[in-house]
């Protein structure tokens, strides 16, 4: 097949979180299987500096404004990428907001960058079987398809829509519906998620558990009616992971090399890690954590928890990410009050990522949502332990300890006394070193590789040219 993909951001080339990182683990995973692929991006202000290959001009009204772009094309890893260029839209700092807040002009931005697509899709005569769409940024497409272009060549493309988190739905004022060219919804403001709840041909989400979370509030955010709507052509497709790039026998950040049969790297990595951020040497466990500071990541039972728990416990606690100043000082106070137990890093570096997933004795994913989650499965094959909450994907791919086959912690209740028992079981586990082993080795032997995902998406690909076609 030809597919179109339309994204905000891709690995390799531009990355917020892990929509990056599923959307390339898919794309080189069908390119494997020998499907043609064409990832849309916008040019944003890091990508100046990649070298493109060649481009076209492209011109369309949106509103009854005129507009203009260039689009930009290069070779990435075997996938065609063409990048949408526009100075005022997209060569920001930041791709979606200014630190704090999101761009007022959001709405515009990524309703552009949908129409010129499909322009540049339309003016140059490209040839796509189907059009895969990847959060509420590409959520205009599947309207445009449906209205602007039902009697043009492309008004016979399937749009499949992949939501991997429903709490971002990009909610704006009615004036929006004008302004982009888009159709009354039934509620006074304009929804892009719903645009695409509505419009597209297929759904699915990241996780089969997260897909039956979304059809009920509290986790469809206003939308489980639409949802429940769709049920017949809603699917949960559990994202994979890329082991070329997530493999503790070969990662290039790591200073030692470990997998399942060879274990001692293992051990230098976390002593290399304790000596880095200054902690004593210490037999006791170290807990790990990489994430967004928010509340979706369980910050707000995980703080006191931990607390709780470094008063008493043997342990030592790093925690790198960015997020909300409230808990960014949450875990400075953490920081200042435990000097020996607990380090916090303000910040991301992809290289420390991959050396705190192989530190580790445990990872901390306490999550009070999570669509499917990427660092749990990283853990699994790095040995270490992820506690969990049970929800979502994480349910889906962490089987909790005590019982056979345990390869995690896990917990239901989004609160701190449940959070403060897993912790505490989490140091019984490691305490008893021969049921930790075992654990940590089930975890290993997991596999959660791209192809088997791939294969699912190709299904619903066939489905929705079916569909299209009767």
């Amino acid at each position: 097949m030809r597919i179109l993909f339309i994204c905000s951001e891709y690995e390799g080339l531009i990355k917020t979180g892990g929509l990056a990182d599923a959307c390339r683990g898919l794309v080189q995973s069908l390119i494997a299987e020998g499907h043609e692929v064409t990832v849309a991006l916008p040019r944003y202000a890091s990508l100046y500096k990649q070298h493109t290959d060649s481009w076209q001009s492209v011109y369309f009204t949106l509103g009854g404004r005129p507009f203009g772009c260039a689009v930009r094309h290069f070779k990435h890893y075997g996938a065609d990428i063409a990048l949408v260029e526009h100075d005022d839209f997209f060569r920001r700092e930041r791709p979606y907001d200014d630190g704090e807040h999101g761009y007022s002009d959001n709405p515009l931005r990524f309703a552009f960058f949908c129409k010129a697509v499909l322009e540049w899709t339309l003016q140059t005569g490209q040839q796509f079987d189907l059009v895969h769409g990847h959060d509420w940024q590409s959520a205009a497409t599947a309207c445009y398809l449906k209205t602007h272009y039902a009697d043009t060549a492309l008004g016979t493309l399937p749009f499949v829509f992949s939501i991997h988190n429903g709490a971002y739905q990009e909610r704006c004022a009615p004036h929006w519906r004008q302004e982009l060219d888009i159709e009354p919804q039934r509620h006074d403001e304009l929804n892009f998620l719903a645009l695409a709840l509505t419009y597209a041909d297929k759904l699915n989400t990241v996780s089969a558990g997260y897909r039956d979370e979304l059809i009920q509030e509290p986790q469809a955010a206003g939308l489980a009616a639409l949802y429940q709507q769709r049920i017949a052509d809603f699917s949960g497709i559990l994202n994979g992971c890329d082991y070329d790039i997530w493999h503790p026998g070969h990662d290039r950040y790591l200073a030692q090399h470990f997998d399942i049969g060879a274990m001692q790297g293992k051990q230098q990595c976390k002593l290399a890690m304790l000596e880095h951020f200054h902690l004593a040497p210490t037999k006791a466990p170290l807990f790990v954590a990489v994430s967004r500071l928010t509340g979706q990541k369980g910050y707000d039972y995980l703080i006191p928890a931990l607390r709780a728990w470094l008063a008493m416990a043997d342990a030592r606690v790093i925690i790198m990410g960015t997020g909300e100043a409230k808990y960014c000082l949450a875990l400075e106070a953490l920081q200042w009050d435990f000097p020996a137990k607990f380090r916090f890093v303000h910040g991301f570096s992809d290289a420390m990522a991959h050396q705190l997933e192989a530190a580790g004795d445990f990872f901390l994913m306490p999550s009070l949502f999570e669509p499917c989650g990427l660092n749990q499965l990283y853990s699994l094959r790095y040995g270490s332990v992820p506690v969990v909450r049970l929800t979502g994907g994480l349910k889906d791919t962490v089987k909790p300890w005590p019982g056979r086959g345990a390869t995690g912690i896990g917990f239901v209740d989004a609160d701190v006394e449940s959070t403060l028992a897993a912790l505490q079981q989490a140091q019984q586990l490691f305490s008893k070193a021969e049921s930790y082993r075992r654990v940590q080795q089930n975890g290993m032997l997991q596999n959660f590789s791209w192809p088997s995902s791939a294969k699912q998406y190709v299904a619903l690909y066939q489905q929705a040219l079916w569909a299209r076609a009767h």
